[in-house]
């Protein structure tokens, strides 16, 4: 099929969205859909669509009352909960980077990044080595320059330096490709996890987050690609559910943001007891309904699991 759709007015979306039941002030309407725009917002109203009837795709109408500022609040709402989860992400991704940094360069010298026979063969070392050698190439950063005109060998800087360069999801890489199991079994116990098996599970569920918290993309009601691993020891704080794999029906985290919670809390406390992390969480989500809170995986009486006893 070809596409044809024209492009809209923002005078043509509001009419749209009044033909459609959306109710509300429209200079607040034009304020949002000038700013943040139709198609992104979109993603908060779907939900409240009348249900298709069969043959439909979609009913493209509202439920009954539906206002324009309820979608407001609730994409203020997921921006608040996305700048708290990448607070906490990034004390992930640093502490990730300092002990894996410190664990490997003891072990294989400072410039174990450039030793192929240091990582695994399953992944592809010259591949990874290029786009950082890029990166330390074009840095601007003054602990780069300063290498480059102190050293004229190895070509690149220590291992210290070019894992700051690093983005999380090459630094995830990284970590995945080291041979030597002892060390990321080491990383996994120094980040609050039990096995290097469920680092690197969690680190992928992390990485696949950030790059929407990033992208200011949507958490609200998300059904994220990646689930969290099984860790028996959060088994009490989980939300698990059945999901049918390859191998048959399984018992599963479920995906949605809700364990991401769980597993960030559980990371940051093992980092230092004392974080406000899960309290300045628990504030925000009971700001919502429990029908929202119901839509980003919480279970009834969450506040009772052990994580969230602050």
């Amino acid at each position: 099929m070809h596409f044809n759709k024209l492009p809209t007015t923002i005078d043509d979306q509001i009419t749209l969205l009044i033909e459609r039941g959306m109710q509300g002030d429209q200079s607040l309407m034009r304020r949002w859909l000038e700013t943040v725009g139709y198609y992104r917002l979109s993603a908060y109203w779907l939900p409240f669509e009348v249900p298709p009837t069969d043959g439909q795709t979609r009913s493209k109408q509202f439920a009954n009352d539906l206002q324009f500022d309820t979608i407001v609040d609730i994409y203020v709402f997921d921006r608040k909960l996305r700048l708290l989860i990448m607070e906490a992400i990034e004390r992930i991704e640093i502490a990730l980077r300092a002990r894996w940094t410190n664990r490997l360069a003891l072990a294989h010298g400072s410039h174990a990044h450039l030793d192929a026979s240091v990582f695994q063969s399953g992944y592809d070392h010259i591949a990874l080595l290029s786009a950082l050698a890029n990166r330390a190439k074009d840095s601007n950063e003054v602990f780069v320059d300063h290498y480059r005109r102190k050293y004229t060998a190895p070509f690149m800087p220590p291992l210290w330096i070019v894992t700051e360069l690093m983005t999380f999801g090459e630094l995830s890489r990284w970590f995945a490709a080291t041979k030597d199991p002892k060390i990321r079994s080491a990383v996994a116990k120094d980040l609050g996890l039990p096995s290097r098996e469920v680092l690197e599970g969690t680190l992928q569920l992390l990485s696949y987050i950030r790059n929407i918290c990033a992208h200011h993309g949507r958490l609200w009601n998300r059904h994220t690609v990646k689930r969290l691993p099984l860790i028996k020891r959060f088994s009490g704080d989980l939300v698990i559910g059945q999901v049918e794999t390859g191998s048959g029906i399984q018992n599963q985290p479920a995906n949605q943001i809700y364990n991401a919670l769980v597993a960030l809390i559980h990371m940051l406390r093992h980092q230092s007891q004392d974080t406000t992390f899960p309290q300045r969480v628990a504030d925000l989500i009971n700001s919502r309904s429990s029908a929202n809170q119901r839509s980003m995986g919480f279970p009834e009486n969450w506040e009772a699991r052990p994580c969230w006893q602050c």
